[in-house]
């Protein structure tokens, strides 16, 4: 291999916001994902929301976490929005944007979006993390120290912020932090308010089940893509389906058993390869066995359902979830940095597939 694939890191610092603001361009976008919230990496570094994963603000071992919130660089980027201006050049074509956002928004609270670990072992396509481990120099697979992340939760109670949201997921599998149930245990005792919660692909032991059932958590969301191991893995390569659906049984028990207020969903992304009437009728049967309820969450890119979501919804009787704006990308996962499919990425990962 003698391309170099892996995206260099972009060091967006203080001292560049005049030429930042000098060089902005106008949009209709009202606003984005990153002026109310902050998204932490497991290496310690905030990048421009997770759909810049590579665009770095700060490093939380250099800046305190509620100090940085309301500074100049979040400053900058909310009045740019404010004045009718993307921020930075970067912003272009970035899946964050919005079109329907309040600029009046007053920011006594923050949402945190934390990653546990950037290690995964399964190998999603439209997944960061996939393509990091693929490249020919990849990243360090590392977790949060959590020393670090105690900080950060405590500089934000300490300045009278309110914590609204928090989700421990990122482009990474959070359980393969050891101690991703205490992260959410401080989270709770800190703010009990808040809205907490967990995206998980599954395929682990019961024993971590019963960790996470009952640690202060609002809800447990399950990647569960499928009905069978062949409409699961066509996105989820490398996963064991069955070892998911156990999984969301065990958790669910565990749930009932210790009279958890934890909520496990069954979250189901529609592509191509999953969204026939059979198979999204099966999964709401299999879901409702297991006692837990399912939501649908429609996505982008050329392995994206084609259904019109009105239908897929009179269908199922679920509302179709999506976090992405629909002007915000053209449809395509090039926002995010991954390479078009006939890339030599692509070949290699297909070459991996082969071994899984």
């Amino acid at each position: 291999m003698s391309e170099t694939i892996t995206p260099a890191l972009n060091m967006v610092t203080e001292e560049q916001i005049p030429k930042f603001r000098e060089n902005r361009v106008k949009t209709n976008f009202k606003g984005c994902m990153q002026l109310q919230s902050l998204f932490v990496k497991a290496d310690g570094t905030m990048s421009c929301s997770c759909m810049r994963y590579w665009d770095v603000l700060a490093d939380l071992r250099d800046v305190d976490i509620a100090a940085f919130y309301n500074g100049p660089m979040m400053s900058f980027i909310r009045e740019s929005f404010a004045s009718g201006y993307e921020p930075f050049s970067f912003c272009d074509g970035c899946p964050s944007r919005l079109t329907d956002f309040d600029t009046k928004e007053k920011y006594d609270y923050i949402d945190l979006h934390i990653e546990p670990s950037n290690q995964c072992n399964l190998y999603c396509e439209a997944c960061i993390c996939t393509f990091e481990r693929l490249t020919q120099n990849p990243p360090a697979r590392v977790l949060l120290d959590y020393e670090l992340y105690e900080k950060a939760l405590n500089s934000i109670h300490a300045s009278g912020l309110r914590l609204r949201d928090m989700g421990l997921v990122g482009f990474g599998e959070p359980l393969f932090h050891s101690r991703v149930a205490d992260m959410a245990r401080l989270a709770r005792a800190l703010f009990p308010e808040s809205n907490i919660w967990l995206d998980t692909n599954g395929n682990f032991g019961k024993h971590r089940a019963d960790e996470i059932a009952d640690c202060g958590l609002n809800e447990i969301k399950l990647a569960l893509d499928g009905v069978d191991q062949s409409s699961y893995e066509g996105y989820r390569r490398a996963g064991d389906f069955k070892r998911a659906l156990q999984f969301a049984r065990d958790l669910a028990d565990a749930i009932r058993l210790s009279k958890s207020p934890t909520r496990a969903v069954w979250k189901y992304i529609l592509f191509r390869h999953n969204d026939s009437d059979t198979q999204l009728q099966t999964a709401i049967k299999m879901a409702a066995e297991i006692g837990i309820p399912i939501i649908f969450h429609a996505t982008v890119g050329s392995e994206a359902s084609q259904r019109p979501q009105s239908e897929i919804a009179a269908l199922t009787g679920h509302p179709i979830g999506c976090n992405i704006d629909p002007q915000s990308t053209t449809g395509g996962l090039l926002p995010l940095g991954i390479p078009e499919k006939s890339s030599s990425l692509w070949r290699r990962i297909n070459r991996f597939r082969t071994r899984v």
